[in-house]
């Protein structure tokens, strides 16, 4: 059997709770955002099986949190129609276990992270293994990765969707990039966009101008743009958990310095041969290689390195990564990429000395002869400028 659950609300003071976000491995199987929920899958002498467990409705919660989902609501989202309630899961699953129904049961299992505190998949996994000590448990996500990373139109077509949603937000975003406004106000333009389309944000926003921008994951957004420097923008947004993952990079002031422009055009020109090699057969691996080579030359080219060992001081993450239901979404780099893989070209320089932080990213669709990007977003120097001069904010 396998058991997989929703996920559980988290409290973030005494009564003040984060936002919930499902499991999505959970909602991939059942396309249901709500949590305390448990989807039991199971084969007993060969015989397929799938029981939903939901909390049943409480009519004085409702009053303050909203309507619970009810039986028929789940069967329709779903498609599952043998629903039965959470409290009724435990006797349910101790009396097939004891009438050795099952020899094991598939879980997932978060790898430990030392100095992180459990995740609700450790969490879960140490209680059910205590409690069910003769079953083999094994780790659901060996047999769901590749499902879930080779996607299906209909994943597709949602991936699509939430960049058009992308797309219209960081249009909006640049019209109001100018010397003396905040990180965070362009933060907020792309979020509220994003919002006004019916989608959320897929991930903490980095609108990362200056020095700041060679700190890849720099998410504080509090300082101010100065004329003469850029920003990096590093924003996704969300459709139905299905994500895009974009990253443009803007001249603050509308105009790039020749440094800027120099450094600019060699990580777009690393952008596009990885782009023009994504294809069926090829590894993230040899994706990135391609960036080490450019780097390599174009970057000894400029006087900025000597030896091809310096890149590393530039340029130090990957090229790519899934991206799906999670931003960074189940895969395994090690094996060629596939027809229905979506993944991300991120090639960037960091160069502190030059206050410069340069990353361009896309998504793409692997396909049958190559790929199709997803993310149309202008990243051509002359597009930039133009767009930036006409959408002068006064």
């Amino acid at each position: 059997m396998a058991l997989i659950h929703s996920g559980i609300t988290c409290y973030a003071s005494l009564d003040g709770e984060y936002p919930f976000e499902v499991e999505r491995n959970f909602f991939y199987f059942t396309g249901i955002d709500y949590p305390n929920m448990k989807l039991l899958l199971s084969k007993s002498d060969n015989v397929p099986s799938s029981v939903l467990f939901i909390p049943r409705v409480d009519p004085l919660k409702e009053k303050w949190i909203g309507k619970f989902l009810t039986v028929d609501d789940c069967r329709s989202i779903s498609g599952i129609q043998n629903v039965k309630y959470i409290d009724e899961m435990d006797e349910i699953i101790f009396s097939s276990v004891s009438q050795d129904k099952f020899d094991k049961c598939f879980l997932y299992i978060d790898a430990v992270k030392r100095g992180l505190p459990k995740t609700i998949n450790q969490i879960f996994y140490a209680d059910f293994a205590e409690n069910y000590p003769k079953l083999d448990i094994k780790d659901l996500s060996t047999l769901t990765m590749p499902m879930r990373s080779v996607k299906t139109k209909e994943e597709i077509d949602a991936m699509k969707a939430s960049a058009r949603i992308a797309k219209a937000a960081i249009e909006e975003t640049i019209k109001h990039i100018k010397p003396g406004i905040k990180e965070y106000e362009v933060q907020a333009t792309f979020e509220y966009v994003t919002k006004r389309h019916g989608g959320r944000t897929a991930f903490n926003t980095i609108a990362a101008s200056g020095e700041n921008a060679v700190t890849l994951h720099y998410v504080s957004n509090k300082s101010m743009l100065k004329d003469g420097e850029m920003i990096l923008l590093d924003c996704g947004s969300s459709l139905n958990w299905y994500n895009s993952d974009i990253t443009r990079t803007f001249p603050v002031n509308g105009k790039f310095t020749e440094r800027q422009l120099q450094i600019y055009n060699i990580v777009l020109k690393a952008n596009k041969a990885v782009i023009d090699a994504v294809k069926p057969g090829v590894t993230v691996k040899q994706l990135n290689d391609i960036v080490l080579a450019t780097y390599a030359k174009e970057l000894k080219e400029i006087g900025l390195i000597s030896d091809e060992e310096e890149v590393s001081e530039y340029y130090y993450h990957g090229v790519s990564h899934s991206l799906g239901l999670d931003t960074h979404d189940v895969f395994d780099k090690q094996i060629p990429l596939e027809v229905g893989n979506v993944i991300t070209v991120e090639p960037g320089l960091y160069i502190a000395k030059y206050n410069l932080g340069i990353r361009i990213e896309d998504d793409v669709l692997v396909t049958e002869k190559g790929c199709e990007v997803l993310t149309d977003v202008m990243k051509e120097p002359s597009e930039i400028e133009e767009s930036m001069n006409v959408w002068e904010v006064k």
